[in-house]
């Protein structure tokens, strides 16, 4: 489940946070996949990418800032796409299987999209800007450019414009998973300093939930094999659809299976891409460059 630790190690934004688990809630009782509250004050997220085991029993609850939706399980897609949920918080965020009769290992996944607020996001939220972003703004003009609708921007601008990929490649495994684990692969860029490498799609073979197969991912200095940055349950994933995730890292990320019980012949795939580093990257994530580059960035308008 990802927590206010996961948030914490969020230091290459915009990242895309998979999430894939399975509850067991009693009769009308809910049960907690996503619940942070009380954001970090400097941050956005953006729950989307929800998918889930299509039942009538099942009923979808999500909470975004002061928004509640709720939505029942009978007519979604049976975990071979998402649905069309994507929410905006910057307070808190929420996500519950209520059980309408008891539900046993109820499959669920979810993206988290995490980023830092910019100074383009306060004025179109709503939060108050310090003195420093006041001047900033004014000097800028960037309430004006967010009255137009042009910013802030979408991430989906930020990915086609400020990213650069190098080359992008889908890799498929099929081994035998001991109790022990295996280490699948540790991506790394080509060239330290000038690349990084970023984690697109995951998509795992599901077994039983006994078999208990977990995929498990860290990076740079955040998590290891003993302790993963993210562990993905992969009874509740398909070999028919990927799960999105945006994770870069500067030096490697790792991935690795693990199993409850012996597996045979098991299949996983992954997809990650080598981008080059720039200097909009170097400023946004490192607070390094021009000075007022890195003001730009802090505004939203770079």
């Amino acid at each position: 489940m990802i927590n206010f630790a996961t948030l914490e190690a969020v230091r290459y934004g915009p990242e895309l946070l998979p999430s894939c688990e399975y509850v067991s809630p009693t009769t009308g009782t809910e049960a907690e996949v996503l619940n942070l509250t009380r954001l970090p004050h400097n941050l956005l997220v953006r729950l989307k990418d929800v998918s889930a085991a299509r039942s009538v029993n099942a009923e979808l609850r999500f909470k975004a800032d002061n928004e509640v939706f709720q939505v029942s399980a009978a007519a979604i897609p049976n975990l071979t796409e998402p649905t069309q949920y994507d929410l905006l918080a910057s307070n808190s965020v929420r996500l519950a299987v209520y059980a309408i009769t008891g539900l046993d290992s109820y499959q669920i996944c979810h993206g988290l999209w995490v980023r830092k607020t910019t100074i383009a996001d306060k004025l179109a939220l709503a939060i108050p800007l310090n003195a420093e972003e006041r001047a900033i703004d004014e000097e800028l003009g960037i309430f004006k450019t967010v009255e137009r609708g042009t910013l802030p921007a979408k991430i989906d601008r930020f990915l086609l414009y400020e990213y650069w990929p190098i080359y992008r490649e889908t890799k498929t495994i099929r081994k035998d998973v001991p109790t022990a684990g295996i280490d699948v692969e540790t991506l790394r860029p080509r060239k330290y300093l000038e690349q990084f490498v970023a984690l697109e799609k995951i998509s795992c073979e599901r077994k039983t939930v006994g078999d208990n197969v977990r995929f498990t991912i860290w990076r740079d200095e955040d998590g290891s094999p003993a302790s993963p940055f993210l562990t993905l349950h992969t009874y509740a994933m398909h070999l028919d659809y990927d799960i999105p995730c945006f994770i870069p890292a500067m030096k490697e990320i790792g991935l690795r299976l693990e199993a409850g019980e012996t597996q045979e012949n098991y299949c996983c795939r992954y997809t990650f891409t080598i981008y080059r580093m720039t200097n909009i990257l170097r400023a946004r994530w490192f607070g390094e460059g021009p000075a007022e580059l890195i003001k730009k960035v802090r505004a939203g308008v770079a």
